[in-house]
């Protein structure tokens, strides 16, 4: 019998024994009161995140403190912040010690994002009962203990005593956990919140100021695209706001719907503007019409997103405002670099502009949602001044985009009012010109004169020498008369081998001897052209236009000066006649 009781019971002391032990162990323990690590000194407290000694936990969402007493915490240090989407319960612990014998500490904790749902606070000081204050970002900001855009508590810690502080953190769906809190002085922390609200409305002043330059541009220039630009800035501007809190703060403090659930909304038209302004900025519609395509189905698939949101769908709209960002962060940079490869010379700032903001986005999205880096949600200053960089560099972009139209413009300008051939004004650019001439002769007095050139016997050189060699030497003539034209002077061919120009010089003999030295110069220069010296000779008319006795139209001193050149052909050619009236 005693054989057989061994057999069977022998096998199973150990593991009972065991058992025995780990449950006495276990029950000490429940009787016990849990011993805090070393605390936190907070006698010379400025600031500080909250790091080992303090400890920290991960339970389910029913965990109540009680049970949470008797696990076992973790150290804080920098590799446990983030926890990427997570729909757990996140347990701070730390002691809070003022060891200053005379004076209370005032002290304030806030976590460093605006978005978290739950911040339940228990804390005891020195003797006394642990406490309970839960803070959450869905009542309305007014609710708040502490005037502050994120969840924050504040307590006093009197002297030579010590707070017990617990935290639990979580979000009411899965979300993205950083465990940074923030352990403030009090009056540091008000004079960090006043400087905080400084560098705020230097950020959103630009962004206004942004807006009312493209607002004023929309108006003066009647051009869309600028209207597209303030939209992209509004809801630029505005999804930062919710980002920080501001707008739960500022715009919207009794609107729970707004502050949880806008961002999602106004990221989605953000990125429905931006597209909008792509497209008219690159002209893709001519340009790239496969990408203006699928722009503007993304643009209609997030507009009906943002019908989704206000009808309660959540899941499906967070994965589609993760889907806009993924397609800016691609489809514009790639856009603007190709726009640029193609020639469209100010895309260079459109997609330097987004790579910047791409590449802040996506240091920020590693940050929140992975464990890639230890920055929790404070690399988003980063994606924030990315964002403003972008929108001033769109706003050089179109600047550039402006300086591109007027140089083309003036270059039409230009080609309208210029010879093909010579280089020199045609007849437009001389009737343009002579108003100009006639406003500086009203302001200075110093008289205009119009002298007509003609080439002699050009038909004969064509017909020996072929119009190629024709054309080279209306162009030496050219040359001619551009190395006399000042800058106040007009030069242009008025068709065929005639040529003018408007001299306005202090009498008529200075512009008689202006046009012999033309004269002589071509006459004593030839042209050579496929071996041949080609000698060529002109004939000149020369007549007032403006002076202080006479003021002529400029049909009229033309006809003056047809007369004069009529006369120096007839009379011998190469020389110089000046009107007789």
């Amino acid at each position: 019998m005693f054989t057989v009781f061994r057999a069977l019971f022998m096998p199973l002391w150990r593991p009972m024994c065991f058992w025995l032990l780990a449950s006495v162990a276990t029950s000490i323990q429940a009787a016990s009161p849990q011993v805090f690590p070393q605390s936190v000194d907070i006698a010379q407290l400025e600031h500080r995140l909250l790091r080992a000694p303090a400890t920290f936990l991960i339970t389910d969402t029913r965990t109540e403190l009680d049970e949470v007493k008797q696990r076992a915490f973790m150290p804080l240090t920098d590799e446990h912040i983030n926890h990427g989407i997570s729909a757990k319960t996140y347990w701070l612990r730390v002691r809070l010690e003022n060891t200053s014998p005379i004076h209370d500490r005032a002290w304030v904790l806030h976590h460093e994002s605006s978005y978290l749902d739950n911040f339940t606070i228990y804390y005891a000081d020195t003797g006394e009962p642990m406490r309970k204050v839960a803070l959450t970002d869905r009542q309305p900001f007014h609710s708040r203990p502490v005037d502050y855009r994120k969840l924050a508590f504040s307590h006093v810690t009197p002297a030579g005593e010590s707070t017990d502080v617990y935290l639990r953190l979580d979000y009411d769906k899965a979300d993205s956990v950083s465990l940074n809190v923030h352990l403030w002085e009090r009056d540091d922390f008000e004079r960090y919140v006043r400087w905080e609200n400084l560098l705020h409305g230097g950020y959103f002043g630009i962004i206004l100021t942004l807006v009312c330059i493209a607002l004023l541009f929309a108006i003066a220039m009647r051009e869309l695209t600028f209207l597209y630009y303030c939209a992209f800035l509004v809801t630029s501007g505005l999804t930062w706001a919710l980002i920080s809190g501001l707008a739960y703060q500022y715009f919207w403090p009794d609107s729970v719907f707004w502050h949880n659930e806008g961002f999602h909304i106004v990221y989605l038209l953000f990125v429905i503007s931006a597209f909008q302004f792509s497209r008219a900025f690159l002209h893709t519609a001519k340009y790239f019409p496969r990408c203006n395509k699928l722009m503007r189905t993304l643009q209609f698939i997030m507009a009906f997103a943002i019908l989704l949101r206000f009808f309660g769908d959540y899941e499906l709209v967070l994965d589609m405002a993760f889907a806009a960002m993924a397609s800016t962060l691609i489809l514009l940079p790639a856009l603007g670099w190709r726009a640029y490869r193609k020639g469209v010379v100010y895309a260079r700032w459109f997609a330097a502009a987004w790579l910047i903001y791409s590449l802040g986005l996506v240091i920020s999205l590693a940050s929140a949602y992975t464990r890639v880096f230890d920055w929790g949600m404070e690399s988003l200053v980063y994606t924030q001044i990315g964002g403003l960089i972008e929108s001033l560099l769109l706003l050089v972009a179109l600047a550039e985009r402006l300086m591109a139209r007027e140089a083309d413009r003036r270059q039409a300008i230009r080609l309208a009012n210029q010879d093909p051939l010579t280089q020199l004004g045609n007849r437009r650019l001389m009737a343009q010109q002579y108003e100009v001439v006639r406003e500086r002769f009203a302001r200075t007095q110093v008289p205009v004169f119009l002298i007509m050139l003609d080439l002699d016997h050009f038909k004969a050189i064509n017909d020996a020498y072929g119009h190629i060699a024709g054309d080279s030497i209306l162009q030496h003539l050219a040359d001619v008369l551009r190395s006399y034209c000042r800058e106040e002077d007009v030069c242009i061919r008025l068709g065929g081998e005639e040529f003018a120009m408007l001299l306005q010089v202090p009498n008529e003999s200075t512009a008689l001897k202006t046009a012999e030295r033309i004269r002589q110069e071509f006459s004593n220069t030839p042209t050579f052209y496929q071996g041949h010296a080609i000698a060529h000779t002109l004939s000149i008319g020369l007549s007032p236009a403006l002076t202080t006795s006479e003021q002529l139209t400029l049909q009229e001193a033309m006809v003056r000066a047809d007369e004069a050149l009529y006369r120096a052909k007839t009379t011998s050619r190469n020389c110089t006649a000046v009107y007789a009236a």
